[in-house]
């Protein structure tokens, strides 16, 4: 179990001090939260829209939104991820599925899938063809489908980056599922084909022992970060096609083959990230606990030894990526050069690595969020109130991370992490991450449903809740 007394600093924001102490929240105090970071724009995340030259959104998001330092635009950041991109999508459909959340997400998951069909499909193809070997060196990382593109155009971005994540298409996939279950955008026949490519090409590099870059695009090794969204985009699209009577536009046994390899390949490898090879094996990584929300793709008892594994990683802001990240490490523009957002090959990563000295890991906002919802799915399942204190802790923790009024980059923000400069921890220059502002929103969202079946005894009262100020939607 994650720790329910894990460090829990004063916020810098003294508006929020009543929010993070020790007393119960309730429903009240979600519904003047909520409100409160509305009038700040601490989970305002327009400002991170990509628009083409006309000033038209076209879908998708920069990984961080603008600051008071700039917009970001003369930095990789404000390119559009695909990793990022559908966790944004999912939160704000989860989180406001009827309203504008739901539109945004739509209109992302389409631009992707547009950006797929239009300049990927056919690398796609090469690969399942047997025609283009991609799991060679770095020379072949850039003929692997692109992960990251051009926001304002839906093109390639020419320059040299590490594309062989599955994760990021994993999390694609899954995503664009999601939204097909839902209604909110059926398959058409384009869509449906390019989800069959993408098994097919999973499937053609043998994605459950491939030695990918992971979720933060560095060693190459199997990761069990990586393995799970595609997982659960299997079982999900499988769920799919049977409701909707579709045929998998893919080779007959490709569905069921990643399924088996894929449960196989988790169970040898958690609680762990990394098992192979040997020399980079990680026993606690953040990255996991996405396999626990919103995946879902791993049973309680797994989530549960994930998160007794995240205590090795809680720090007293937020959560290393992992113990020996030596990304943003202590003074680490002065240390890596003008580009923070530089990439790295495997050799660079080695020197890199060098860097960074115990302790001096960089805490990263982004995880918090997620235990707290994790914990909140599993107090709403089995109604233990230790589940409910352990996800108040890790949402108090979230907010505790918001931006002061001193913060150079501007108050209110969410940052990608906490950093090192000199003695002191600040927020590092990808502020505000619209991936962490999605996953406020959606522990805020959890928040409110555990309240409401803790106060009603059961979702069917979930119209009282709405007296309250909740919009939560609960299945009855």
């Amino acid at each position: 179990m994650a720790d329910p007394s894990a460090p829990l600093r004063e916020p810098a924001q003294k508006e929020l001090v009543r929010f993070c102490g020790e007393e119960p929240l309730t429903l009240g105090d979600i519904a003047e939260l909520k409100k409160l970071l509305e009038e700040k724009g601490t989970l305002d995340y327009a400002k991170a829209k990509c628009k083409d030259a006309s000033g038209a959104a076209t879908g998708v998001f920069s990984a961080a939104a603008a600051n008071d330092q700039g917009d970001h635009s003369a930095s990789s950041m404000h390119g559009a991820w695909l990793r990022d991109n559908c966790l944004i999508a999912y939160g704000l459909f989860l989180t406001d599925p009827d309203g504008p959340g739901g539109e945004d997400a739509v209109a992302c998951i389409a631009c992707i899938s547009n950006f797929l069909l239009k300049t990927q499909a056919h690398k796609l193809e090469m690969a399942i063809n047997g025609l283009k070997d991609v799991k060679g060196d770095e020379a072949t990382w850039m003929d692997r489908p692109h992960i990251r593109f051009i926001g304002e155009t839906g093109k390639e971005d020419p320059k040299w980056y590490n594309h062989k994540q599955n994760d990021a298409l994993g999390y694609f996939m899954w995503c664009r599922c999601q939204l097909a279950w839902s209604g909110k955008l059926p398959f058409n026949g384009e869509h449906l084909k390019l989800m069959g490519q993408l098994f097919d090409y999973l499937r053609a590099i043998e994605t459950w022992a491939d030695l990918d870059s992971g979720s933060w695009e560095e060693h190459s090794a199997i990761h069990s970060s990586s393995l799970g969204p595609v997982l659960a985009a299997v079982r999900l699209f499988k769920q799919v096609v049977s409701r909707d009577g579709l045929l998998a536009p893919c080779k007959a046994d490709t569905l069921d083959l990643l399924e088996t390899k894929l449960t196989e390949g988790l169970k040898a490898s958690l609680p762990h990230e990394i098992t192979m090879p040997a020399e980079l094996e990680r026993d606690a990584d953040s990255a996991c606990a996405f396999l626990c929300y919103p995946l879902a793709v791993v049973d309680d008892d797994v989530g549960l030894q994930i998160m007794e594994r995240l205590k090795k990683v809680t720090g007293h802001i937020a959560m290393c990526r992992y113990r020996k990240d030596s990304y943003w490490c202590k003074d680490y523009k002065d240390k890596v050069g003008d580009d923070p957002t530089k990439h790295f090959t495997d050799e660079e990563l080695k020197e890199r690595d060098a860097l960074l000295k115990d302790g001096e890991e960089a805490q990263w906002t982004l995880f918090d969020p997620m235990v707290s919802c994790y914990y909140g799915k599993l107090y709403q399942k089995t109604k233990n109130p230790e589940h409910l204190r352990v996800q108040s802790r890790f949402l108090r923790r979230s907010l505790a991370a918001i931006t002061g009024d001193d913060c150079e980059l501007g108050p209110w923000h969410l940052p990608e992490a906490y950093y090192l400069r000199g003695d002191t921890w600040v927020p590092n220059d990808n502020t505000p991450l619209v991936w962490t502002q999605a996953n406020l929103k959606m522990a805020l969202f959890e928040m409110e449903k555990s309240l409401i079946e803790e106060s009603y005894g059961h979702p069917c009262f979930v119209k009282a809740a709405r007296l309250a100020g909740s919009k939560v939607a609960v299945e009855t």
